[in-house]
């Protein structure tokens, strides 16, 4: 059974905050945990999107700022790429992204947001949602905790745990169920993609 915005937060124990329109400024100042979602309705599955929606020119700009990108070792084209990060979008889930805020949710969402395609800071991680359309309509939600690394991996742990066998069969790495944009989980454990030199080298 898909997850709820609330039951990915009641996972850790917490109760989610906002939500705020993707870009906005978040309140909170504290640390704590974010959620990127595809609906502002924390009980609701309603928003829930058969097929992943990716932006075709989000694709080739990403394409054209990383000449290196590759997949399985050769150069993609758009389609191969779209084809690609589509084979990790769970149909029937609301949830997109988990993170956490180890200083301050407001600044860590804040740099989330400026991060450019391809680019490597301040906050590479989670790029395929720069990759969707629906990018603009998204919702942050929120909780402050002062374990905000523990509160993401239970979070993590309550999504992996209620993806259904139907959603789950059709991913590329059905044995990593987990949001579309997370790219690790647990630490050290990444999703096996294939896709390799989308953010500027270190």
């Amino acid at each position: 059974m898909p997850s709820t915005i609330q039951q990915v937060f009641a996972g850790a124990g917490l109760r989610p905050n906002g939500p705020v329109p993707w870009g906005a400024a978040i309140p909170e100042t504290d640390p704590g945990v974010y959620l990127i979602a595809l609906t502002a309705d924390t009980k609701s599955l309603k928003a829930a999107r058969r097929d992943c929606p990716l932006l075709q020119a989000a694709l080739a700009n990403l394409l054209r700022v990383r000449p290196e990108l590759l997949i399985d070792g050769a150069r993609p084209d758009a389609s191969a790429l779209e084809q690609r990060l589509s084979a990790f979008w769970l149909s029937d889930e609301v949830v997109l992204y988990v993170g956490l805020a180890g200083t301050s949710v407001r600044s860590r969402v804040s740099a989330y947001y400026r991060t450019r395609v391809g680019a490597r800071s301040p906050h590479a991680g989670g790029w395929f949602l720069k990759m969707l359309a629906v990018l603009p309509q998204l919702y942050v939600h929120y909780a402050a905790t002062d374990e905000p690394a523990l509160a993401e991996d239970r979070m993590l742990a309550a999504f992996s745990a209620q993806v259904s066998e139907a959603a789950g069969s059709e991913l590329h790495d059905p044995d990593r169920p987990i949001p579309f944009a997370n790219l690790e989980w647990p630490k050290h454990r990444h999703k096996r993609h294939g896709i390799g030199g989308a953010r500027q080298p270190a």
